[in-house]
């Protein structure tokens, strides 16, 4: 078995305004801290990705009202560009000391967003210039089958993105030594209550870390729920095929439903 300590990432998207956003975070802390010794480590590492307006208060209460349980935030973008004359937009080195990382290329900013290869390689070298950990999402649409329509997919997506990063002064070696997770989050799977089959997930970390050329932690992200989660993280060896957490939507909306998947991800690693 693997002993990389597990990751599991709660993205609320803009479900809540910024007030219930605090809140949530608040019963999340709270129930993690009933169920866990505060004295020993956490075994699986917690992040929230609340919404840009409540990035700072988030962050505040729980390093403020939870401190020793450990939780992180992420913020759920950044911009391309560098700090300056760009009206909206959140650069990476605003975002150091607020947040512990940033996702970058989540398959609803690419779709709905119309965001590029070439956008998200910008955005993940801003995000790794100013100190920050990046996660990387890579998904692709291929929904049964499909080996290698979906690993040309996955691989095209790696392989732009990280060009799209050596031009703006962040290269291979510089991304994977930043603490980069990559999450896979096939697009049919995301908010469709049918979420991929751990084998499929399993499949699509191998293709990963095969075009990355280096062992990267891959989480799986689509339609998450705790009484599946178990099997993503369970033991599937040491090869390429192991996933290392979870990104989780609309089931991280409710702090019970959200705990059950952590309790679920440290359980099936063994965790106390």
């Amino acid at each position: 078995m693997s002993h990389r300590q597990r990751i599991v990432v709660a993205n609320w998207k803009a479900n809540l305004p910024p007030g219930e956003e605090v809140a949530l975070a608040g019963d999340i802390a709270t129930e993690l801290a009933r169920q866990h010794d505060v004295a020993a480590p956490m075994s699986v590492e917690v992040l929230l990705a609340p919404s840009h307006l409540a990035l700072v208060a988030v962050t505040s209460h729980l390093r403020r009202e939870h401190p020793t349980i450990g939780i992180g935030t992420v913020a759920q973008d950044v911009s391309a560009a560098e700090a300056g004359a760009h009206t909206g937009e959140s650069p990476a080195l605003h975002l150091l000391g607020i947040a512990d990382g940033v996702i970058v290329g989540h398959s609803e900013r690419r779709r709905e967003r119309g965001e590029t290869d070439r956008v998200v390689g910008a955005k993940l070298a801003r995000v790794v210039a100013a100190g920050m950990r990046p996660i990387l999402c890579l998904g692709d649409d291929v929904r049964d089958g499909g080996g290698a329509e979906r690993a040309a997919v996955l691989e095209l997506q790696w392989t732009a993105a990280l060009v799209s990063a050596a031009e703006h002064g962040v290269d291979r070696d510089a991304l994977v030594a930043s603490g980069l997770v990559v999450a896979y989050e096939p697009v049919w799977a995301i908010g469709s209550g049918r979420p991929a089959t751990p084998e499929t997930a399993s499949a699509a970390a191998t293709i990963i870390r095969n075009a990355a050329s280096a062992d990267l932690p891959i989480l799986y992200g689509g339609s998450v729920e705790a009484g599946g989660a178990a099997a993503y993280v369970a033991s599937r060896g040491e090869g390429g095929g192991r996933i290392d957490g979870l990104l989780v939507g609309g089931a991280s909306l409710r702090a019970s439903k959200f705990v059950e998947i952590v309790t679920a991800v440290r359980t099936s690693v063994g965790a106390g």
